[in-house]
């Protein structure tokens, strides 16, 4: 028997597993606003670097296409597309910022549509050789003359 309390997933979750609402369909196509800046626009895949959090060059790829929730959801070409294109951001990533780990976090369980937050692991971390605390990622702001440059680094990287 485990000491968790079992709890059910928040009201409203089977809608939002099926886009309705959608943050992320949203942010499609948005170049950039108050979560971030757009570094790439794929066939397959939006890439972001979020304002939040103190890591910098964490970008988060975000399928473009139709609302899913889940890789599988994908076709096999869809899926090849997204793969690669995250990988290309996540390349490019690796070029442009300092790291001694590179982290790919697919999960999706507050927000439900498919999307990969890539997150280069500073020499100087938090948690070495464990996951990163997610507080880490997402508290405070990064400063906005650093974004915008980080920002330029990664658009020129993949172009």
């Amino acid at each position: 028997m485990s000491c968790h309390q079992l709890r059910p997933w928040r009201d409203g979750w089977a809608e939002q597993l099926l886009g309705r609402p959608c943050v992320l369909c949203d942010l499609i196509g948005v170049r950039e606003n108050g979560w971030g800046i757009r570094v790439f626009a794929g066939r397959y895949v939006d890439a972001y670097l979020p304002r939040s959090g103190s890591v910098p060059g964490y970008t988060v790829a975000v399928w473009n296409g139709r609302h899913v929730s889940e890789p599988t959801q994908l076709a096999d070409e869809e899926a090849a597309g997204y793969w690669r294109e995250t990988l290309r951001v996540g390349r490019a990533v690796e070029q442009g910022f300092e790291h001694a780990k590179m982290n790919y976090q697919m999960l999706g369980n507050t927000v439900p549509h498919l999307h990969t937050h890539i997150v280069p692991r500073p020499l100087l971390d938090p948690a070495p050789h464990e996951p990163l605390p997610w507080s880490y990622l997402d508290q405070g702001r990064q400063d906005d003359t650093a974004l915008a440059a980080a920002a330029e680094r990664l658009r020129a990287t993949l172009t």
